[in-house]
């Protein structure tokens, strides 16, 4: 038998039905796991245990049979995302169901679905969305070799997967730290009193209001430390700094883009407060010193002024980012380091309590946009400067964990994917 196969060949395939109990009561609170879109694309797992709705018994409903064991693939939203049911089911409409399986190892068979997944939304009948159907996926070509062979693929495929689902909770936990850490920094900051850094003996986080207000003032913000200061940021910078947009398109044009030179940064350049050089446009050094207003220094925050308004990214001395330019699309705030650090304000502004005065500021009917103006009027409540440092300092030691978990979950998917691309094709055959 060839190792090369139509799926259909190997399993049976049929769509499944919707049960559509949305107007009857009595059907839910039963023990039948109704699967939906939303238990395949928002879990991101291979097996599927437990689902968002429980029906009533199988036989009352107008629906297909899953057991343990087959698979299911969405045919919508994401379009071919496999899963294994390791539970009894209904299935919603939405879904191609793979069952009756023979010759194959189940993960194995998820793996491959895993890897033709992009060649079933490929194939996927075009309309209002893409839609899967059984025809394609029972014609699809698959490599299958021997059972043993399969098994010790599926084998090696999981344990990089293992790796990155315990990357991915270390990323989860430390975001989750860091969550907390920033909303106690950003509103009861740094004693001053009890050390040098608030990584070391000293300097440690204040108590709360509740448990210290002698510490602490009313303001227009809330309870803050008292020795913080209360107004705008046009207030705080005036005659220390300012806010400037960056070249408009008639000083910029595409066309003056070069292959090497001046990286000009834009707003789907800041990535996660990092500036990411994967596409970045970049202008000849002489063009750049014609635009020599718009070249960054360090202490600089690049803000987005238009689209996705959380971007904003620091200028710090220590990176190879001074001199690049602050692009079409961004603004640029410079202001002493005496004033304000760079970095503390770039992730303050990313806060849901900046976010949420941006939001309310901003202008622009089909797409937000910023501007100096309103960039001026956000109101904050600034710790002195140095203070301000060591806040920064304990958010940017949580940020290198996640920022070297998040490289590993890279290199792990990109391992994976290699592996995925020599063994499921037969490639590199597996003893």
């Amino acid at each position: 038998m060839s190792e090369f196969q139509s799926i259909g060949s190997f399993s049976k395939v049929r769509r499944g039905a919707s049960p559509r109990p949305i107007n009857n009561p009595d059907f839910f609170g039963g023990d039948v796991g109704w699967v939906r879109i939303s238990d395949v694309t928002q879990r991101n797992k291979k097996y599927l245990r437990q689902t968002q709705q429980y029906l009533s018994p199988l036989g009352q409903l107008r629906s297909l049979r899953v057991d343990a064991g087959d698979l299911i693939m969405s045919i919508c939203a994401t379009v071919g995302k496999p899963m294994i049911v390791d539970m009894p089911a209904c299935i919603h409409d939405g879904f191609v169901q793979i069952y009756d399986i023979q010759n194959a190892n189940t993960e194995y068979l998820y793996y491959l679905l895993q890897f033709h997944e992009k060649d079933f939304e490929k194939r996927g009948q075009p309309g209002t969305q893409v839609n899967l159907n059984t025809t394609i996926v029972e014609n699809e070509i698959v490599f299958i070799p021997s059972l043993s062979q399969q098994q010790k693929i599926a084998k090696i495929l999981s344990t990089v997967d293992k790796l990155i689902e315990k990357t991915q909770t270390l990323i989860d936990k430390y975001t989750a730290i860091k969550q907390g850490m920033m909303a106690d920094l950003f509103t009861r900051g740094i004693d001053m009193t009890t050390g040098d850094t608030p990584n070391s003996k000293g300097g440690k986080l204040r108590p709360s209001v509740e448990d210290a207000p002698e510490l602490y003032k009313q303001t227009e913000l809330g309870w803050v430390p008292k020795e913080w200061e209360v107004c705008s940021l046009k207030e705080k910078i005036e005659g220390d700094g300012f806010v400037q947009t960056g070249p408009f398109g008639s000083q910029l044009h595409s066309y003056e883009y070069v292959e090497t030179g001046v990286p000009v940064i834009m707003p789907q350049d800041i990535i996660e407060g990092v500036i990411s050089f994967e596409k970045i446009a970049q202008i000849t050094e002489g063009k750049a010193n014609s635009l020599s207003r718009h070249k960054v220094k360090a202490n600089d925050v690049v803000f987005s002024r238009r689209g996705d308004l959380t971007r904003s990214t620091y200028i710090a001395k220590e990176l190879n980012n001074i001199g690049f330019i602050c692009g079409t699309g961004c603004l640029l705030l410079r202001v002493s380091s005496l004033i304000i650090h760079g970095g503390w304000f770039s992730t303050l502004y990313g806060t849901r309590f900046i976010q949420s005065q941006v939001d309310g500021l901003a202008v622009g009917t089909t797409m937000a946009n910023l501007n100096s103006n309103i960039l001026g009027k956000l109101l904050v409540a600034f710790p002195p400067v140095k203070e301000q440092e060591f806040i920064y300092e304990g958010v940017e030691l949580i940020d290198k964990k996640l920022k070297l978990f998040q490289y590993e979950v890279k290199e792990y998917r990109g391992i994976k994917k290699g592996l995925m691309q020599d063994l499921l094709t037969g490639k590199v055959k597996v003893n």
